[in-house]
């Protein structure tokens, strides 16, 4: 994860320096700490390393209007700072899923499963210009810290990303099939570089 992290950091420094500019240094290790006893469920050992190594952007920043520059995640996801996590975390879980959510933090469904309107074991990551978000999902079962999308019209439901670490690997990939540009397979395209500022198709 680090050797991806790092390859993502040297494309966007040298290719999008706008949105590398955006990325805050590494989460401090206390704020995290207070997140997961927060939550009450021990996090994926990737996520801890992705916020050891970044402290995502200010996602409250205008990056709309033309200004695209905070969008690091395919579909045009800005990372969550820690802190910013932790609030959306305490804005989405007063609405737990009652067919999920037991009242002693218990979860009747398990992870990878459509929930609405939230689950208590989902943990936002990222936010998208429209307000929805990117989380993982930390309840038990196989698909355990795979990447969930949620909308407060659809409730939470599955991304195609099993990691945060796939996600991390896909950037990498799809930045060095630009830089390189790389002929792609039916239908797939580059992400665009405008300006220093990275955005997705």
């Amino acid at each position: 994860m680090e050797q991806a992290w790092q390859r993502i950091m040297a494309l966007l420094s040298e290719h999008a320096p706008a949105t590398a500019r955006e990325i805050r240094p590494p989460a401090p290790a206390a704020q995290v700490e207070r997140l997961q006893d927060r939550v009450g469920i021990e996090f994926p050992p990737e996520l801890r390393t992705w916020w050891a190594l970044m402290d995502g952007v200010d996602d409250q920043r205008d990056h709309g209007s033309g200004n695209r520059s905070g969008y690091l995640i395919p579909n045009n996801y800005v990372p969550l700072a820690v802190k910013r996590a932790e609030d959306e975390y305490a804005r989405q879980s007063q609405y737990p899923d009652e067919g999920c959510c037991t009242p002693d933090g218990t979860h009747r469904k398990q992870a990878g499963e459509n929930s609405f309107p939230y689950c208590s074991a989902v943990l936002p990551i990222g936010r998208d210009i429209g307000g929805g978000l990117l989380c993982v999902d930390l309840r038990h079962g196989e698909s355990h810290g795979s990447v969930m999308r949620w909308y407060a019209s659809e409730g939470i439901y599955d991304s195609n990303w099993t990691s945060v670490t796939e996600i991390l690997d896909e950037i990498a990939e799809r930045l060095d099939d630009y830089v390189h540009d790389r002929e792609l397979p039916y239908r797939e395209r580059h992400p665009a570089i405008d300006d220093g500022e990275l955005s997705w198709p």
